[in-house]
């Protein structure tokens, strides 16, 4: 017996079914090529870790008390800062609402949005728990498949909203596909969700998952705020500098956003109503270290260049990724995903089929694997496409 609602139970078993095929596969010791979660095999970026290590030093007499809800005043007005340079526009520090990590801030983005009792649009491939927390508020995820191509379908998007629509949820740079969307893709989206929704007077919040904007070409990125006011932004610290398990991140209101001056004393009210909190005071006190970081990602896009060339030599179709720490790869024809995503666990090679993204016959690789790790897949996968794909 499960007190878990049905509805929410057939979104978690994709994932939990991967956990069992990858539980089988680790038997296989260091033969494992693990390319299913961004997890650095390298580590943690030295920099964030100096960082951590100078605020543990600080020792100050209060230093490790309770924060208050929205976080530290000099931490938020760091991040708005932040802000203020990289997406050019004004925000102020009570704009920034900090959390632990992204996934809180996408809660309590969902709650201000008034996501309960209405619609929320998803487009797929999408991170995995998107619906998930849709369903647990009270809200129904509205999914809208991608085009041919597990590309964005701005028109289809428009399309799928109704009046009970409350908010559009996407994930720009793309996890899973990898892909950081154009301004004429961008533009597009938002000008028919704008429309569509003035014609049937609905009320939209877009939220924007810009947890990997950082691993993008310098000045590529083009943020969802600049195109549509009523934006709300969540991010993650965890990704860029390598220690996920730290979970710092924060929900950010546009200052465009209409109703700018509510919804940030919304978000401060709803970490508190669901007990998410704010991160740990260690965490925030590291903060202003770790925004002044900045990574060479070199190495990440020669590995994502080497690996979509040799895979499309060897015949498989992938995503055009140039972000993020993925590649999205179509499944071989005569496999569903499921089917090559158990064979190529036989041979020590973990991905995480399309299924986990609430999509279909496509499957994702993670960057973050060493080098001899990386590899040894590529390797497999070629032996693999000269059967399946000759």
């Amino acid at each position: 017996m499960t007190m878990v609602p049905a509805s929410i139970v057939s979104l978690l078993e994709p994932l939990e079914t991967f956990e069992e095929i990858r539980r089988k596969a680790v038997r296989l010791g260091d033969r494992v090529c693990d390319l299913s979660y961004a997890n650095p095999y390298q580590g943690a970026q030295e920099g964030a870790l100096m960082a951590l290590r100078d605020a543990l030093a600080q020792r100050r007499l209060l230093g490790l008390q309770y924060a208050p809800f929205g976080g530290q005043t000099i931490a938020r007005r760091l991040v708005a800062d932040a802000l203020r340079q990289s997406h050019n526009l004004p925000f102020r520090y009570r704009d920034v609402v900090l959390t632990p990590g992204a996934m809180s801030a996408l809660q309590i983005a969902l709650l201000a949005a008034d996501a309960p009792g209405g619609e929320v649009i998803i487009p797929t491939p999408c991170w995995l728990d998107y619906p998930v927390y849709v369903r647990h508020i009270g809200a129904a995820p509205v999914m809208v498949p991608p085009n041919r191509n597990a590309t964005l379908d701005p028109a289809a998007i428009a399309l799928a909203v109704t009046e009970q629509t409350r908010v559009v949820l996407l994930s720009h740079p793309s996890n899973p596909t990898g892909e950081n969307y154009s301004h004429a893709t961008l533009d597009a989206l938002t000008s028919a969700i704008s429309a569509r929704a003035t014609a049937l007077g609905a009320t939209i919040t877009l939220i924007a998952d810009e947890t990997h904007r950082d691993f993008t070409a310098p000045n590529s990125y083009q943020s969802l705020v600049r195109y549509f006011p009523r934006t709300v932004i969540v991010y993650s610290f965890g990704k860029y500098h390598y220690m996920q398990g730290q979970r710092l991140g924060y929900a950010a209101v546009s200052p465009s956003h209409p109703n700018r001056a509510e919804i940030a004393p919304e978000l401060e009210r709803w970490t508190r109503i669901t007990g998410i909190a704010t991160p740990t005071a260690l965490m925030q006190q590291a903060l202003p270290r770790l925004l002044a970081l900045t990574y060479d990602h070199g190495w990440l896009n020669s590995w994502r260049g080497r690996l979509m060339h040799r895979l499309r030599a060897s015949g498989y179709r992938t995503v055009e990724a140039d972000a993020t720490l993925f590649v999205y790869v179509e499944t071989p024809p005569g496999f569903t995903d499921w089917e090559f995503t158990r064979r190529l666990a036989t041979r020590g090679v973990l991905v995480l089929p399309a299924p986990v993204f609430h999509h279909a016959a496509w499957f994702r690789l993670a960057l973050t694997g060493s080098e001899p790790m990386l590899e040894r897949a590529l390797s497999v996968f070629e032996e693999e496409a000269a059967q399946c794909l000759a």
